[in-house]
């Protein structure tokens, strides 16, 4: 999260401002400052040898908006670049819910073996819980696709500069928002829907215990 700060909203905002100081265009000045995200994510790659989906959003979001701008010479493209990432990963929760498990799931089955084993048996067994993971990934949808659009309402609405914080400051906190909403009601509503399956479990074993075979004589 620190490197994303600072290498996605503080440095390409101070390029920016050094930039326009010496008379780059604003499409210059933000393509200069979109170095930065671009370079983070490539030595992220080199490192690692692997690319996170959330890098290739990314990465994908902000080349397209940095040729768009420069083609089209318009800056509002060039500050659309974090709707889009916001508002494809919105869609990708939507989209997940026609899926047999949503996206919600596979985060919160992220633990080890044993965890991913029980809330596996869990989603099978229980229709709350299923209702509930649905319910949790349909929020992250509406509000990452929400967020997305108002952003790119406001981009006219206010200078560059400022425009460059707001943007950053609205995405940071959307995500802690829904990150800190995720855990406390999906841990509450999870462990609830939990106890109430394994109670009714016990319920139905005691009405119906597993009968012994007869005993054998000894000789």
């Amino acid at each position: 999260m620190r490197n994303d700060i600072i290498f996605g909203a503080v440095l390409p905002w101070l390029t920016y401002l050094l930039a326009r100081h010496y008379d780059y265009s604003t499409v210059h000045a933000l393509a200069l400052g979109s170095v930065f995200p671009i370079g983070v994510i490539v030595v992220a790659y080199v490192r690692s040898n692997r690319l996170a989906a959330i890098g290739v959003i990314t990465l994908a979001a902000t080349l397209a908006a940095l040729a768009g701008s420069l083609y089209f010479d318009s800056p509002y493209l060039a500050l659309l670049k974090t709707s889009l990432i916001t508002g494809f990963i919105g869609l990708v929760f939507a989209a997940s819910l026609l899926m047999p498990r949503p996206l919600v799931f596979h985060f919160a089955s992220e633990g080890d073996a044993e965890e991913r084993k029980r809330l596996n048996r869990l989603y099978a067994a229980s229709g709350d819980y299923r209702a509930l993971m649905r319910r949790m990934t349909l929020a992250w949808a509406v509000v990452l696709i929400a967020e997305a659009a108002v952003r790119a309402a406001i981009i006219p609405l206010m200078p560059v500069s400022v425009f460059l914080v707001v943007s950053e400051v609205m995405w940071i906190a959307v995500f802690a928002l829904m990150m800190t909403w995720s855990w406390r009601y999906g841990a509450a509503k999870g462990n609830a829907i939990a106890e109430a399956e394994a109670a009714r479990e016990r319920h139905s074993y005691s009405r119906h215990p597993r009968k012994k075979g007869p005993h054998r004589a000894a000789p």
